[in-house]
């Protein structure tokens, strides 16, 4: 017969770690990247009985089967989701806004000195033996070269400007899925040795978080916690990590009517180029570069 207090002393044991993890939820609730983890709870099964014996149907008492980690990989997916499509707006709209303040009207911008040139010639035309008229006319065309080469370099600084942010940009990308292949085969290591990967599951999601903002990617995950990263949101991407391996990511200028960067896959090998990178701080600064490069065309 089970005793009583064996079971009142499983329960004591079950609900004393179960709140030790809601403690530990308190303890971590402003730790970046932690997600809440939850103790579940099982019955501890009496014996099934045989041919000689009758079933214990009393129970042996309770215990914690296991702590979970409160994850939904739906929420999660669309978390990720607006991320990219935020960083991309916000990156494309910041170097939009230094483009703006080159062209903006004012008292010494592009459209100003051109009209100031020209009635300096419809002042001449008017009066072609004066010479004062044409005084102010050469003027006013020095000024207008001036104000032509001024916002030309300062274009060509703003272009390589977006150029650097997107090396920086690339570069941490690529930081960032290394980092996640290596906690992948943490993760795989852990769960193969029975320890409990909460910790590393943790981290995986916040570098997946960090990598969204980069680019737009599809996370899959494995029965063992192990995340494998496509690029784009379609979910048929190329890999981006596959395991504990990680594809490096790199861009080119392009030089046709479109514009723009363009995104390739292992650009020291074979430079595959993927059209798939449509959102995050990658895919703004790209379109922001295009922009620019549209601009400097029609000055020239």
């Amino acid at each position: 017969m089970t005793s009583l207090f064996d079971v009142g002393k499983s329960a004591i044991q079950a609900y004393r770690q179960s709140l030790a993890v809601t403690g530990q939820n308190i303890a971590n609730i402003n730790t970046d990247g932690y997600v809440r983890r939850e103790a579940d709870l099982k019955e501890v099964t009496a014996s099934q009985g045989g041919i000689t014996s009758i079933a214990n149907q009393s129970g042996l008492g309770v215990r914690v089967a296991d702590i979970r980690r409160s994850f939904d990989e739906l929420l999660t997916s669309r978390k990720l989701s607006a991320s990219a499509n935020y960083e991309q707006s916000d990156s494309f709209l910041r170097q939009v806004e230094k483009l703006e303040d080159l062209l903006l009207p004012g008292e010494s911008d592009l459209g100003s000195q051109i009209g100031n040139f020209f009635r300096s010639l419809n002042d001449v035309a008017a009066a072609p033996s004066d010479l004062a008229p044409r005084a102010v006319a050469i003027e006013s065309g020095n000024s207008l070269a001036e104000a032509f080469n001024s916002t030309a370099v300062r274009l060509e600084q703003l272009k390589k400007a977006t150029l650097d942010r997107t090396a920086e940009a690339v570069a941490s990308l690529n930081t960032l899925t290394r980092e996640l292949a290596s906690v992948n085969d943490k993760i795989l290591s852990a769960s193969q040795s029975g320890r409990s990967p909460n910790s590393l599951l943790d981290l995986r999601d916040k570098l997946i978080d960090e990598i969204s903002k980069l680019a737009d990617i599809t996370p899959s995950y494995t029965d063992r916690g192990v995340a494998n990263v496509t690029i784009g949101a379609s979910g048929v991407g190329p890999s981006l990590i596959s395991g504990d391996k990680s594809t490096n990511v790199g861009f080119i200028e392009r030089y046709d009517k479109i514009g723009g960067l363009q995104i390739i896959l292992n650009p020291l090998a074979s430079k595959t180029p993927t059209s798939q990178l449509s959102a995050g701080k990658i895919a703004g600064l790209s379109e922001a570069y295009g922009s620019i490069r549209g601009v400097i065309d029609q000055v020239n």
